[in-house]
């Protein structure tokens, strides 16, 4: 009769270490891989919404989606009753993109308080159900809109102020003009309410000339850095870099500095948001 033969204790121990180590060096790897499978997705969300814009110009004479308009009579008729009377781009592209995830990034599910609706404080930016659903989601998408150049803003309806979108073939560089970039509202404040302190999305970026000075930062800005001393700007996988949609339509990961023209007047170094070009 053959005799079995049991793992000795040093021999357990060994294969506890080698599997120890090898998860060790995986890990990393399959987490880097799950960011870059997320930054993939990303990517294709802001072509996606690109592509929703040149969609929407095609139906539109070449005019530019407006940042949002305002009309509290047309939240039931329109098909989104939660607005609250803002119809921000992201619903205006609806009819184009047919989804709302895509104007989200995956790795965008923060919520914050100070960005609830007044009037249903208790109801967050992912609660189909509340009273401000689409409200929430066209303020508060993971990628912000180019409106102090692609658009005018105009006393809108009601005393509220509405945007309405320029000719895209006004630009001499579309390729070279900032459409969206990745976006959060973090650091914003309304009026009447708190600061918005966690990197939600947010529906705006605004162009270098109208940075916030560094030196005026708030120091109690989490991470480190307020976001408006880089216009709203928020890279979810590198700090120093976000995704931009360009005005003709293409998707290019940048750094956040080189989106900074070279010069000393707002139109020198807001170049690559204004039309202008390098």
């Amino acid at each position: 009769m053959s005799k079995r033969h049991a793992f000795t204790l040093i021999e357990l121990l060994v294969v506890i270490a080698i599997i120890a180590i090898l998860a060790a060096i995986l890990f990393p790897v399959f987490s880097q891989a799950k960011q870059a499978a997320k930054k993939s997705v990303s990517l294709a969300n802001m072509h996606q919404v690109g592509l929703g814009s040149m969609l929407y110009l095609g139906d539109h004479d070449d005019v530019i989606q407006p940042l949002r308009w305002y009309n509290p009579n047309d939240g039931a008729r329109s098909g989104y009753p939660s607005t609250q009377g803002f119809f921000f781009y992201p619903l205006l592209l609806q009819p184009y993109t047919k989804s709302v995830k895509v104007f989200y990034d995956p790795t965008d599910t923060s919520d914050d308080p100070a960005m609830h609706y007044s009037e249903c404080p208790e109801d967050g930016r992912f609660d189909k159900d509340g009273c401000a659903y689409w409200y929430l989601t066209g303020a508060y998408p993971s990628y912000g809109f180019n409106r102090r150049y692609l658009n005018d803003s105009v006393p809108g309806a009601f005393g509220a102020l509405s945007y309405s979108g320029k000719s895209a073939t006004s630009f001499g560089s579309p390729a070279q003009t900032v459409m969206y970039a990745e976006a959060t509202g973090k650091d914003v404040v309304s009026p009447g309410q708190p600061v918005v302190r966690q990197p939600v999305g947010y529906h705006r970026v605004d162009a270098p000339s109208f940075w916030r000075n560094p030196a005026s930062a708030d120091p109690a800005a989490l991470f480190g850095i307020d976001a408006r001393t880089q216009g709203q700007l928020w890279g979810r996988y590198d700090k120093d870099k976000v995704t931009v949609t360009w005005l003709d339509g293409h998707v290019k990961y940048v750094p956040i500095r080189s989106l900074v023209g070279d010069g000393s007047t707002a139109a020198e170094v807001d170049r690559l948001w204004n039309g202008a070009g390098e």
